[in-house]
């Protein structure tokens, strides 16, 4: 008997299977890894809705990962605590949505890059079951591999406004920042909550009553590490009417700290605080004028300890739909915690310089005065070279708060909602171009879209704007270098920085 295929014809069928199967793995590593890709993940369809157990049950924590890290296993282990021992949770809130997914990725380059102490979570809430399987994916694949001390931490769906019969009547996304934090605080092993106990301290072993909280936005660029300790004069900014009014430059047990914000005591005087605490004899309500001001006028980053954030938690939780009935705008959730941290007696150290944001923000409110500081020569080169390790030793502010419309010229320009969700991470998509380091002193105007009316800038402005840009567009593209050195074949990454915002818009539009 004739076989009915020649070994020749065996040999060349075999060989054909193996280089396909060779070729579709050799498209997953290089393609299928971009998370907003077409063929990437099924959460870029947007926000979902609670999903069943157990994807929001559990945290996922470092594991095997196709990603490396800037940090030796040595330098990992060494950042768990700081040089006083204190251990940080540095945690950040999102809904499930591409906007946010990138974002997020910059938070843990940033945190990796700062070498920030402590753990980092994200705390993504309201995604379907294929959304949440599909970022855990993404963690293990992306993040997991830059620390073992990263997280993910998914949550059920938040953010539904409803009335008094229950009936679902809106949404209002900021509620995951309360209930995701607090769903964080008993569901995070790291803090072993026991549920079973009838008070707070008592809910956590006391190892983790000294821990700190650092509640940050997912819209900010760490600078430098996040830490208690604000004794330093030569980087810290505290407006000269609170200097005399110290609660403690240390974060401690009833001495939490953040970032001052700028709505003074609109958080008491525009709301009806009885209805909102449920007692007309609230702490809150019978704050002295001066201090609706001096201590509770707060925003991201805040920090606490572990105790005393779980006690703002609960309150915040309980107020927030109360607040979001009475003022349904963008700052409902953090006047709530002003209100929580006011009604339980927590004045907070209000600090100027934990982040920028408003260029034209006063020295008192932001850290723009260590930024002013700076030569207007040597502004852009320094923001670039603060996306680095190790940064310079100039005095900056911990984070860069991207959430206002950045720009110089025509040419220059950054607002976060603009930005392609769908191929910031791609492959074969260029990086953005960057600023020259002369853009301080080159311009002396903006020209912003969509309107591109010409308006002026003066030197201080124009420093400010130069810092911004030049600072975000080198974490952006820093970002998206490390992760197309790990997950894009070297022949599929490109590393050429030509892409423009502007013109991206203008091709959009």
């Amino acid at each position: 008997n004739q076989p009915i295929l020649s070994t020749p014809v065996v040999i060349s069928i075999v060989a054909f299977f193996i280089a396909a199967g060779f070729l579709q793995h050799h498209y997953q590593v290089s393609r299928a890894r971009d998370p907003l890709s077409n063929a990437g993940l099924p959460f870029i369809r947007g926000r979902g809705k609670q999903p069943t157990a157990p994807h929001h049950q559990q945290q996922s924590h470092a594991s095997s990962s196709s990603t490396s890290s800037l940090l030796s296993p040595e330098e990992d282990d060494s950042l768990e605590r700081d040089k006083d021992g204190i251990r940080y949770h540095l945690i950040f809130s999102t809904d499930c949505s591409p906007y946010q997914h990138w974002q997020s990725y910059l938070v843990y380059y940033s945190a990796m890059l700062v070498r920030q102490p402590g753990h980092v979570t994200r705390i993504a809430s309201g995604c379907e079951d294929d959304e949440a399987a599909e970022m855990n994916d993404w963690f293990t694949q992306h993040i997991a591999g830059m620390s073992k001390r990263f997280h993910l931490q998914l949550t059920p769906h938040f953010s539904s406004v409803t009335n008094e019969n229950g009936e679902t009547t809106g949404d209002y996304k900021f509620f995951n920042k309360p209930f995701g934090l607090r769903y964080w605080m008993e569901n995070a092993p790291q803090l072993q909550y026991d549920a079973s106990s009838t008070s707070v301290p008592a809910a956590f072993p006391e190892s983790v009553h000294g821990d700190i909280v650092i509640l940050i936005d997912p819209d900010m660029g760490l600078i430098r590490p996040i830490t208690r300790d604000f004794s330093n004069d030569d980087q810290t900014i505290i407006a000269k009417r609170r200097k005399s009014h110290i609660v403690s430059r240390i974060v401690g047990p009833g001495k939490p700290a953040a970032q001052v914000y700028g709505f003074g005591a609109q958080w008491n005087t525009k709301l009806n605080l009885t209805e909102v605490t449920g007692t007309p004899n609230s702490p809150a309500i019978k704050l002295a004028a001066a201090d609706k001001t001096l201590y509770y006028p707060v925003g991201p980053p805040y920090l606490a300890t572990v105790v005393d954030m779980y006690r703002i938690s609960e309150k915040w939780t309980a107020y927030v739909p109360k607040v979001h009935a009475q003022y349904p705008h963008l700052l409902a959730e953090m006047f709530a915690f002003c209100i929580a941290a006011a009604h339980l007696e927590l004045p907070h150290q209000l600090i100027s310089s934990l982040m920028v944001s408003d260029v034209t923000g006063g020295v008192d409110l932001e850290g723009w005065s260590l930024v002013d500081a700076i030569e207007p020569t040597q502004v852009c080169s320094t923001a670039k070279a603060l996306v680095g390790y190790p940064a310079p030793t100039a005095n900056v502010p911990q984070v860069v708060h991207m959430c206002q419309r950045y720009g110089l010229g025509s040419e220059w320009f950054f607002t976060k909602r603009k930005i392609p969700s769908d191929s910031l991470y791609d492959c074969e998509t260029p990086l953005f171009a960057e600023p020259p380091d002369d853009l301080a002193t080159k311009l002396d105007f903006k020209q912003l879209p969509p309107a591109y009316e010409r308006k002026p800038v003066d030197p201080g402005e124009a420093k400010r704007m130069s810092f911004m840009l030049c600072y975000v567009y080198r974490l952006l593209n820093d970002a998206a270098t490390f992760y197309k050195k790990n997950a894009c074949s070297a022949s599929k990454a490109n590393l050429e920085k030509t892409r423009s915002l502007v013109e991206y818009m203008k091709h959009k539009s």
